[in-house]
């Protein structure tokens, strides 16, 4: 999954034009990667199906080949059961980020921070929600003076 977002940056870093993308992914495949493109491609001649010309649709054949059957359902499970934990509130932050991007999942802001709050260590969470905050990002540098305050204040706490 990371190699395709690490294509698509090359492909807006260097202006690749969208016409070019295919043919450009279809150079940079090795062994059985590029074994299976050949193949693909002969196949879909063989059957007189059309080109795949577009970077979105070999996308989806990438990603139905590549990536196991249950990968979105795991990164679901991991974003549901996420809870920080042990982790800095930087770390169980860049954690959970990074799950919602794999997930792709697009939900109203405000579910997004209800779901965040409800993974966060509760002392954070009850402190944060006493504050005011309107976007993901203002709850996520609450939660981190939240955690800042806390650790300043322990070796004065009995």
């Amino acid at each position: 999954m990371d190699w395709l977002h690490t294509v698509e940056r090359v492909f807006e870093y260097k202006d690749v034009p969208k016409d070019n993308n295919v043919k450009s992914v279809a150079l940079w495949l090795r062994k059985y990667g590029s074994l299976w493109w050949t193949n693909l491609c002969a196949k879909r001649v063989r059957e007189r199906k059309s080109k795949i010309i577009t970077w979105e649709n070999m996308k989806s054949k990438l990603k139905t080949r590549f990536l196991p059957l249950t990968y979105v359902q795991d990164c679901y499970s991991q974003l549901h059961n996420l809870t920080q934990g042990n982790l800095n509130v930087e770390k169980f932050t860049r954690e959970f980020e990074m799950l919602v991007i794999k997930c792709d999942l697009q939900e109203p802001e405000k579910q997004t921070i209800v779901r965040y709050l409800g993974g966060l260590d509760p002392r954070y969470t009850n402190m944060v929600e006493l504050q005011a905050y309107t976007t993901f990002d203002e709850v996520c540098v609450l939660a981190h003076k939240v955690e800042q305050q806390r650790k300043a204040k322990q070796p004065h706490e009995p």
